[in-house]
């Protein structure tokens, strides 16, 4: 490659070594593999995805023996070599904790985790998966019942983790077992994945957990032994994914421990890198963008000398078309090999990413001066107009250069979603670049129907050119076309790029961006910006709402609060503890306290439900307070998303003491349980959580015990007179709560120090 230096920072975050390495070319070698190591685990099993299904199988249809999944062609050397995959004896284990004959082909992914998890108690299963929002539909699939297993079993624990924008994606994909082992690439472990290498168009086991039958799949995993895997968990670390409460791995990982022993390792002693993708929120400077991963596969495309090989499932990056159009309009650059799916599986993907994908490969062919370029389309060969989906992330440069990960070609992967390759860089090591030069051996010997043998001797006949091998044999296999001719016909007559590159967004819209920005520097800017619109709607909705009731009902409201009333003169110590405890109930109902205290104080009127609310809210706080300070030094409740996020927030002001408490209840940071449970585990005395709560509680509880008064009398005596308190007291209140937080905000700055906070 042309003097190609790799910068930490710019195009790799971290460098270690790996002990083994072994790359899987099939998710059902890979998945037969994990299933054997699930099974021989011991410490910790983590597992981070884009996308999880715990009712897929991870073996089918009996482990196939090394080397021996092949699919026999017409022509004397087309036999496809597929990866080494988990023999028989490895699919029937024994479990080490229990002595009890384990099948993990019997079983699901989640049954499988959940009985590893009972049958081993010191055994941790942490299982992190992203939390698609609502903008952005995710394929997933976790069932109620393997929620249930997490929630039973201590040992046992999933997370869903959002991203940092609501249009982003955590994509990453990897498998970390007791700190020693570790997988990393393109594959979730999830339904419509498992499938061999011959991709067959007719496979009666390749069917998703409903019995379905899906297109065939191609994807890429590695997997490695050696400090590498610590550096891997370090990032899950950083990421706040897991914790770093284990022990130092033992020395393990070698052939006859976790790594399954038909596995064969491909490489040893290597260097590996790990590149990212990340936007990180910033308090001052606006959203920082790592683009690691677009700067290793733009500086390696540069670095080329021979041959570039591509395989990805989005290729939309108008800088990678950029740069590869500079090294096809050299008159003696590199090959280019690129294989993409020929058409994605759902109809949005096709006419958004599909379409953009067609315009840059477009671009590529009407600059192939020199006819150095190859696209093309894998098939299934016994049914040619069955698509494999090619799901790939990885890129070979001159057979010295690897990279494999979760990062497609395109904006999106490159700067918004979070992103991770792992590369190997062996220009100065013969051992790693006969690795990786095997490796694009084997994957082109099973994209053209041939054994890897055959394939290099085929290569060796056009003068080392695998492209030219390729053209030669796809006119008589016909599982790979030529995709030249699909390319052009997808590409769009009418359609504003502006509008495709929304679909493949480089960083969020403006409008979240605001948001955020609002969030993390002033939270009171939203009720700013929008109280005058919703406040208004909500005012009109409830006045409305209130008064068609009171009038075409016959609902007698006043009998009601008569009834309930009567039941508190007869038996008042009664109702004050039944009132009190309603007060702790609601309050692991309901995120806010508002409801229990405007309805308290409809019922028994503003006076009784000022001292109602008092004593319920204030009792109920100091019970999850006194929890909180019980757990103090536990690291149980950080299990919980709402729970760290409280922490984070209240961690910051926490040097205000009890005007710390006071802001966090006026502006809360997590539903009013989770801020009292947070307020002791955060270590607050007594005093600062007593006194900062009057402070911060008092005045809504008065507030809103009044706006019980208002409520009440809209239902029982509705006209002109009550709306319009109800509307004062909205305007009153709001004012009230800006001028009361500010002046709060005034003390606590003039008691830290910070006249400017």
């Amino acid at each position: 490659m042309n003097g190609l230096k790799l910068k930490q920072g710019t195009h790799y975050a971290s460098r270690s070594r790996v002990r083994e390495l072994a790359f899987f070319t099939d998710s059902a070698a890979y998945f037969s593999a994990l299933s054997h190591a699930i099974v021989g685990a011991q410490r910790r099993i983590l597992i981070v995805g884009w996308s999880l299904d715990d009712r897929i199988r991870l073996v089918r249809g009996g482990a196939a023996p090394p080397d021996t999944d092949t699919a026999v062609d017409a022509d004397a050397d087309a036999v496809v070599d597929t990866d080494a995959v988990v023999d028989t004896d490895a699919v029937v284990d024994t479990d080490t904790a229990t002595g009890d004959a384990v099948s993990p082909d019997e079983r699901t992914l989640g049954e499988l985790l959940a009985d590893r998890a009972r049958q081993n108690p010191n055994l941790r299963i942490q299982v992190r998966i992203w939390q698609a929002p609502a903008v952005f539909a995710a394929d997933q699939h976790i069932t109620a019942w393997f929620e249930e297993q997490a929630r039973n079993q201590a040992n046992l624990d999933l997370v869903r983790v959002p991203a940092a924008s609501a249009f982003a994606a955590r994509h990453e994909k990897y498998v970390i077992i007791d700190d020693s082992l570790a997988w990393l690439g393109g594959i979730d472990l999830s339904h419509n994945r498992w499938d061999t290498a011959d991709h067959r168009g007719a496979n009666p086991d390749r069917v998703n957990p409903d019995g379905e039958a899906y297109v065939p799949y191609h994807d890429l995993q590695l997997m490695f032994t050696g400090p590498a895997v610590r550096d891997l968990f370090t990032v899950a670390v950083r990421d706040d994914l897991v914790r770093d409460d284990c022990d130092p791995p033992a020395e393990s990982g070698a052939p006859g421990t976790l790594w399954p022993s038909a596995v064969p390792v491909d490489l040893r002693d290597e260097e590996l890198l790990f590149s990212f993708t990340r936007s990180y929120p910033d308090r001052n400077d606006g959203d920082v963008y790592v683009r690691q991963v677009f700067h290793l596969y733009r500086d390696l495309v540069h670095a080329a000398e021979d041959r570039i090989y591509i395989e990805n499932q989005y290729f939309s990056s108008d800088e990678i078309t950029e740069a590869l159009i500079s090294r096809l309009e050299e008159p003696d650059g590199p090959e280019v090999i690129i294989i993409v799916p020929r058409e994605l599986p759902d109809a949005l993907g096709r006419m958004t990413m599909g379409v953009n994908s067609a315009i840059q490969l477009a671009r590529l062919i009407d600059h192939d001066r020199h006819h150095r370029l190859g696209i093309f389309h894998r098939v299934s060969a016994d049914e040619v107009a069955v698509n494999v989906k090619v799901h790939s992330k990885m890129m070979i440069v001159d057979g010295k250069a690897v990279t494999v990960g979760s990062s497609n070609i395109s904006g999106r992967s490159f700067s918004l979603d979070s992103e991770m390759n792992a590369t190997i860089l062996s220009s100065d090591s013969t051992a790693g670049s006969d690795a990786i030069t095997s490796l694009e051996d084997r994957l082109l010997a099973q994209h053209t129907g041939v054994e890897t043998d055959a394939w290099r001797a085929r290569v060796a006949r056009h003068g080392g050119s695998p492209l030219s091998a390729i053209r030669e044999r796809i006119q008589e296999w016909n599982g790979l076309e030529d995709g030249r001719d699909h390319v052009r016909s997808e590409v769009p007559k009418r359609v504003p790029k502006e509008l495709l590159d929304r679909f493949d967004m480089e960083q969020p819209p403006p409008q979240e961006t605001v948001f955020q920005r609002i969030v993390r520097s002033n939270p009171w800017q939203i009720i700013t910006r929008t109280k005058r619109v919703w406040v208004t709607t909500l005012v009109a909705i409830l006045v409305i709402g209130a008064l068609f009731y009171a009038a075409r009902t016959d609902f007698d409201i006043r009998a009601v609060l008569h009834g309930i009333e009567a039941i508190k003169d007869q038996r008042p110590l009664l109702g004050v503890l039944l009132t009190i405890v309603a007060f702790w109930l609601t309050m692991t109902v309901f995120v806010t306290i508002v409801v229990p205290i405007v309805f308290f104080s409809a019922l028994h009127g503003p006076l009784l439900g000022i001292v109602y609310s008092t004593l319920g809210v204030f009792s109920g706080a100091a019970i999850f307070y006194g929890i909180g300070l019980a757990l103090h030094t536990s690291p149980w409740p950080d299990r919980y998303q709402a729970v760290r996020r409280a922490k984070a927030q209240l961690e910051r002001i926490k040097p205000y003491g009890l005007w710390a408490v006071a802001i966090s209840r006026m502006v809360p940071s997590g539903p009013f349980l989770v801020v009292n449970l947070v307020t002791g585990l955060l270590g607050f005395t007594p005093m600062q959580f007593l006194a900062g709560s009057a402070v911060g509680l008092l005045p809504g509880i008065v507030a809103f015990s009044v706006f019980g008064e208002v409520i009440r009398n809209v239902f029982t005596d509705p006209g002109v007179m009550s709306t319009i308190w109800f509307v004062v007291f909205i305007v009153v209140y709001f004012a009230g709560v800006r001028g009361l937080l500010s002046v709060v905000r005034r003390i606590a700055a003039w008691v830290s120090g910070d006249p400017e906070e």
